[in-house]
């Protein structure tokens, strides 16, 4: 009887394990993307205003962050002005409380959504990885003379910033601008100025960014999606305090590995935590008394559902897609990347938990990109009856350059931004020409990503107005290093000149440097290439490179500030786990330069010269 009874009590446990996960399934898949697509329209906006209004080239994603978080600082600095005692029960206190309250209640409705993204940053890099087989051919010599200045480029950079926000630090210390100790990792002013500065504020907002169990209730911050929590904001002020629940940014793990992480601290990497909290979601979140009214059969099946929801819910999307891609008159590959991009990027975590011996040099990005590849080109030899050219066909609409800002073009695009030829078209590849590929899908989240940043950044802002005259030399330094130096010793060496231009855009974030070498007319492909492999490298030998120079685990300047300049926002989301306050440093760091650069290659004069300098 047990076994006719074992159908029954495995189908009443997968709908128990729904059931259960019922408030997290709704935060994942409605307020979240409407999360996403509300902060996309703003971005739109943002753009539709650059671009017609105001006619300039600036990405609209980093507008969204610098207003976001001028938005977070003015709130924040109202809702403590005129919170002394004092002034409770004045007019003046209340205009500060209600400042207090807009920005708890602001906090609570951005943080879903863009904790997401600061979850998933790294997928958002694929794209440009998987169009490399679409790219132009170069040959076997240029290839090498691009390795060798990549590397040698890369190494001489790092070791300037670094040596140069040592000796900024030290010349400071004998001025008596109070730099501490390397050691302590950290630089302020004058023990007087910080009492001015920061009377509203206790040494608790400077802490570090503390591993933590993820809370018990799954509706309020969606535990197994977002890996960043913006947990509690504390205000001390003057005989009162009040408790926000937006203070530090808070990484989460799961529950059965939470007393492992807080051991662990900094050793934890970011792969580690995405892979638990995607591995084990409801088990931890939901209360134990709902799982113990179970038995046998019905709770294993339960527990094990729960725990492993979104793996089922990504190959299911996957598995849908199948027969839409199959079946020859619809042809559509959105839903069919998506699908395997996704669960692809699982089994890309899984692996060097797996293996650890693996994980100096098996990051997700490498790993992900290998499975897509592979995947797409055994599928196509399928759909194509074995000829390899229909790999590149489909590939063409991996990412097809039709994201959120001009999805409603009415125009059909292929291959990364090139129009569908008519010839194409009349032969109906696929059913839908003008959707949007999946890199196109990564893409924009991408820029809901770098707009998420904003969130580590106010959290530390202080960190960066103290350490302001440490951080702008390096920063200025390596901008001119890059922008002048890059262009020309690739041109004299025998690099084209599209791709000597290409290597401005090595250390720039893409969301920044696709408009930068746009606008200077250089290779996006190599530049997209160089940047994430920049910040691959920075992940996977950062810790040995710091280590070589002596530099201490908690001299969290040097370290994010040189990370951020030399490996962009990869290296900042490694970072964000690791080191909370270098990822705050990075993020800043990596925005600033980048900003710089993007204003730099819309002057005439300045584009002219680097054009000139390489026959252009």
């Amino acid at each position: 009887m047990g076994e006719s009874l074992l159908p029954a009590q495995v189908s009443t446990g997968i709908v128990k394990a729904l059931w259960y996960s019922r408030w997290y399934i709704f935060q994942s898949f409605v307020v979240i993307p409407f999360g996403l697509l509300v902060i996309l329209t703003i971005l739109y906006g943002f753009n539709q205003l650059l671009v017609n209004v105001i006619k300039i080239r600036f990405p609209c994603s980093v507008l969204g962050m610098l207003i976001n978080l001028v938005v977070l600082c003015v709130l924040n600095a109202m809702g403590n002005v005129w919170s002394s005692p004092k002034h409770k029960k004045t007019w003046k206190g209340k205009v500060s409380a209600v400042f207090a309250w807009l920005l708890e209640h602001y906090l609570r409705i951005v943080k879903p959504s863009m904790n997401f993204c600061l979850k998933w940053i790294n997928v958002f890099f694929i794209p440009s990885f998987i169009i490399l087989p679409l790219s132009e051919p170069i040959s076997f010599v240029e290839c090498m003379k691009i390795a060798a200045v990549f590397v040698i480029g890369g190494l001489l950079l790092m070791v300037l910033d670094v040596y140069m926000l040592l000796g900024l630090k030290y010349v400071l210390l004998l001025l008596g601008y109070g730099v501490t100790k390397a050691e302590e990792g950290t630089f302020s002013g004058s023990e007087d100025n910080e009492t001015d500065a920061e009377n509203d504020y206790t040494e608790e907002e400077h802490s570090e960014i503390e591993l933590q169990t993820i809370s018990k209730t799954r509706l309020s911050t969606s535990e197994d999606i977002t890996t960043i929590d913006l947990a509690e904001l504390r205000r001390s002020r003057e005989g009162t305090s009040s408790s926000d629940p937006f203070d530090d940014l808070r990484v989460r793990g799961t529950p059965e590995d939470s007393i492992q992480i807080q051991k662990s601290n900094s050793e934890t990497s970011v792969n580690d935590l995405a892979l638990q909290v995607s591995a084990t979601t409801a088990k931890v979140e939901e209360k134990p008394d709902k799982y113990t009214q179970l038995t046998g059969t019905t709770k294993t099946v339960a527990i094990f559902v729960s725990n492993y929801i979104d793996w089922f819910m990504y190959l299911a999307l996957f598995l849908i897609s199948l027969p839409f891609y199959y079946i020859s008159s619809i042809h559509v590959m959105l839903p069919y990347h998506l699908g395997l991009t996704v669960f692809c990027y699982y089994i890309a975590l899984l692996i060097p938990m797996t293996f650890p011996q693996t994980k100096k040099f098996a990051h997700p990005i490498l790993i992900l990109t290998f499975l897509i590849l592979f995947v797409c080109f055994i599928g196509s030899l399928m759909y194509h009856k074995g000829q390899p050219v229909g790999f590149l066909d489909d590939l063409k609409y991996y990412k097809t350059g039709k994201n959120y800002l001009n999805l409603f073009s009415g125009v059909a695009y292929y291959n990364n931004g090139m129009v569908v030829p008519q010839n194409v078209l009349a032969q109906k590849f696929t059913a839908h020409p003008q959707w949007p590929g999946c890199g196109d899908f990564l893409s924009s989240l991408m820029d809901v990503s770098i707009v998420s940043l904003s969130l580590p950044m106010f959290t530390h802002r202080k960190d960066f107005i103290k350490n302001f005259w440490v951080l702008m030399p390096p920063l200025l330094v390596s901008i001119a290093a890059t922008f002048f130096t890059y262009p020309v010793v690739c041109y004299k060496i025998g690099i084209s000149s599209e791709r000597s231009i290409g290597f401005i855009g090595r250390l720039v974030t893409l969301a920044l440097g696709t408009p930068l070498i746009t606008s200077l007319g250089g290779s996006v492909s190599l530049m997209a290439v160089c940047t994430i492999l920049s910040g691959i490298c920075g992940v996977l030998i950062g810790d040995l490179f710091f280590k070589l120079l002596r530099i201490p685990e908690n001299d969290f300047i040097t370290r994010g500030v040189t990370l951020g300049i030399n490996c962009g926002a990869i290296a900042t989301a490694h970072l964000l786990n690791i080191d909370p306050r270098a990822a705050s440093m990075s993020s800043l760091s990596f925005s600033v330069f980048g900003t710089i650069m993007v204003i730099m290659s819309s002057i005439g004069a300045v584009k002219g010269l680097i054009q000139g300098w390489v026959g252009m």
